[in-house]
């Protein structure tokens, strides 16, 4: 009787899964569909209800971005875009559509050096996996000798090269990719920069919709931010969103 009890839960388990999946694709169809026909902000919020059900993917954030933008919610937008690159870095559609955006809203931004547009094709722990690899090939390579007497000397020193040569080249955009980690978007519309976290505080100017901000530090309901010219300010929490963040709503 046990065994037929467990039997039976175990087809209940499963069809529930199965309703539970279809329901979540039904959403994702859904959205797309009215993405299609123009209805952005109930593409949206059928977005929204399949990430709340069945989590977030690259596709997923990618086409609420683009609902974002359809809507004129820039600051959404560039969100979404950069969340989607977290999980599909280097990715061509994504970066095109987010610099389009950009442009577009006038969030001009200066040419990104060498070295920052090369630590963008990978995340953080992508870069973290390289490096460590770097240092197990180096650690091999050091107690190879003791192991083995007929290794040549020059391809040991090719080894050797080669292991400190992935490391230097992987580890500095690791520790970029990190330090961007906590980084946000402005997502209200001209949210004002304060000069302490009070309310009435006066404001040492605006700070634009979809603009990158990193946090510094949060006192109650405000957040000291800094953007990429230097400019810092105290805002509002609801003016800001980090990227690591899950989108809801």
């Amino acid at each position: 009787m046990k065994h037929k009890n467990s039997i039976l839960l175990f087809i209940v388990i499963i069809l529930l899964s199965s309703v539970s999946a279809r329901a979540g694709d039904t959403l994702f169809d859904q959205a797309n569909q009215a993405y299609t026909r123009g209805d952005n902000q109930q593409a949206i919020n059928l977005y929204l209800e399949h990430a709340d059900r069945e989590g977030v993917s690259a596709s997923l954030l990618y086409n609420l971005a683009n609902s974002y933008a359809a809507a004129g919610q820039i600051g959404q937008a560039v969100l979404n875009y950069e969340r989607a690159l977290r999980l599909a870095p280097g990715n061509s559609d994504i970066q095109a559509n987010l610099e389009q955006v950009r442009k577009d809203a006038g969030l001009y931004r200066d040419d990104l050096p060498v070295y920052e547009r090369l630590a963008g094709i990978l995340e953080a722990d992508q870069w973290l996996m390289l490096a460590g690899m770097g240092f197990l090939l180096l650690a091999i390579s050091a107690i190879t000798p003791f192991l083995s007497r007929k290794i040549p000397a020059t391809a040991f020193r090719l080894i050797v090269i080669g292991s400190l040569l992935v490391i230097i080249a992987t580890l500095p955009p690791a520790l970029l990719r990190y330090q961007s980690w906590n980084d946000g978007v402005i997502t209200g519309e001209n949210v004002k920069l304060l000069i302490s976290p009070f309310p009435g505080a006066a404001s040492s100017g605006t700070i634009k919709e979809g603009r990158m901000v990193r946090p510094e530090k949060t006192h109650g309901d405000y957040v000291l931010v800094r953007d990429k010219t230097g400019r810092s300010g105290w805002i509002s929490k609801d003016g800001f969103a980090q990227i690591a963040a899950l989108p809801h709503r």
